[in-house]
């Protein structure tokens, strides 16, 4: 069965000891396979790793090297790291072997002391082929093999790409990518974690869906691939191929590679808002203060609802309740779900019915959010590709971009 990985934030180290069970009471019916921080999280919440290696899961620390292609504000938790910096770095500044082997060792190291059962190479944000930063990331996963051997490290390592949809092209991007694939074949990781950027959004979301596909396929013949931040798409890419997604508890569910690094040049203030409630039939998480309001609708409200009593109580208490818990509950069942269907085609039609319903239930929300301030409209368009692609495919289509 694939594989849950879940993103937990420094507030969610009660959560997973109470979902795994490690503060003495039963776990919960189903649990993350494994467990991802951010690079500064285990610093200062050291209790998310140590539940992870008591529960017996992978614990994996994302270093998130590739904030170093952007201006971050100096107070920001991630720029207090041995290898960040508050300053924007270009391709030329990290081509010199001596940088590269800087970057590489601290990296490592402060996974290593941090825990994490696998080594993430360090990465960089890949948007065009033309750029520099393609050579970037070949160095940059030549060096850390190099250095792995060097110093005898035994952990896996695990190989990050990380594109924006452009790149995704079958003539214009993929065969653009050679270099890279040539360090990766160096680095020889155990898993190929993609994180491709932006492919939910645009007019033709679902031709960029299709091509993030066909590389799922053709990556997984060779390397198991992990779906990086693809909450909005992780069921999808895994009836491609993958082995798994890695997604966030109602935040983080979508990969913008460019918005997650402009976000960080400026530190938030004020009270952080309530937690954003997935809902299954929607594939994705939407503000808890429209889901208090769809509520008082009947018919919305009985279609949305979590009727699975191993995961929500009888009324939706847990729904709104216990968010957190039922988010990742939900999306591990989500995966079971498709474990248990035989035949691929299947697999697709029952994604292509549930984007169906999805794309029902949004259309009413949407509906009241015209006549609410109280209700956010929800964007339809990841749910949109995921019904065109999988109705294609249940009936042995495909959708392919003209070139």
């Amino acid at each position: 069965m694939a594989d849950l990985v879940i993103r937990a934030g420094a507030n969610d180290a009660a959560l997973l000891r109470r979902m795994y069970g490690t503060d003495g009471g039963p776990p919960a019916a189903r649990t993350p396979d494994r467990v991802v921080v951010d690079a500064h999280v285990p610093e200062g919440t050291p209790g998310i790793g140590m539940t992870a290696r008591t529960a017996g899961v992978p614990f994996l620390v994302d270093p998130q090297t590739y904030y170093l292609q952007d201006v971050q504000h100096p107070e920001d938790p991630w720029v207090s790291l041995p290898y960040a910096t508050p300053k924007a770095l270009t391709p030329a500044d990290l081509m010199r072997q001596v940088a590269q082997d800087r970057l590489v060792n601290q990296v490592i190291e402060h996974q290593v002391t941090n825990g994490a059962t696998a080594v993430i190479a360090p990465y960089v944000h890949i948007e065009g082929v033309s750029n520099g930063w393609l050579e970037v990331q070949a160095g940059l996963w030549r060096r850390t093999r190099a250095c792995l051997d060097q110093q005898n490290v035994a952990l896996p390592v695990i190989g990050l790409l990380a594109v924006g949809w452009r790149c995704l092209h079958p003539t214009q991007g993929i065969p653009k990518l050679g270099s890279v694939w040539a360090a990766l074949r160096t680095l020889g990781p155990i898993e190929v974690a993609l994180a491709a950027s932006k492919v939910h959004l645009g007019v033709t979301a679902d031709e960029r869906l299709v091509e993030l596909l066909m590389l799922v396929r053709n990556l997984s013949a060779d390397y198991p691939v992990l779906m990086w931040q693809q909450g909005l798409l992780g069921e999808a890419c895994v009836i491609a191929g993958a082995t798994g997604y890695e997604t966030g508890i109602g935040y983080r569910e979508k990969c913008e590679l460019n918005t997650a690094m402009s976000n960080h040049r400026r530190i938030r203030t004020g009270a952080p808002g309530a937690r954003p409630v997935y809902v299954e039939s929607l594939g994705r998480s939407i503000p808890k203060r429209s889901l208090e309001q769809v509520k008082k609708n009947r018919i919305i409200w009985s279609r949305i609802l979590c009727t699975d009593s191993d995961c929500c109580p009888p009324g939706g208490a847990g729904l709104l309740g216990d968010a957190r818990a039922h988010a990742v509950v939900s999306r591990a069942r989500n995966l079971t779900r498709l474990a248990a269907i035989n035949q691929t085609q299947w697999k697709w039609s029952h994604l292509a019915d549930k984007a169906a319903e999805g794309l029902s239930i949004a259309g009413r929300i949407n509906l009241l959010a015209a006549d609410s301030g109280l209700v956010s409209k929800i964007d339809t368009t990841a749910l949109g590709a995921i019904n065109d692609v999988a109705s294609g495919r249940r009936h042995r289509k495909l959708i392919r971009r003209t070139a």
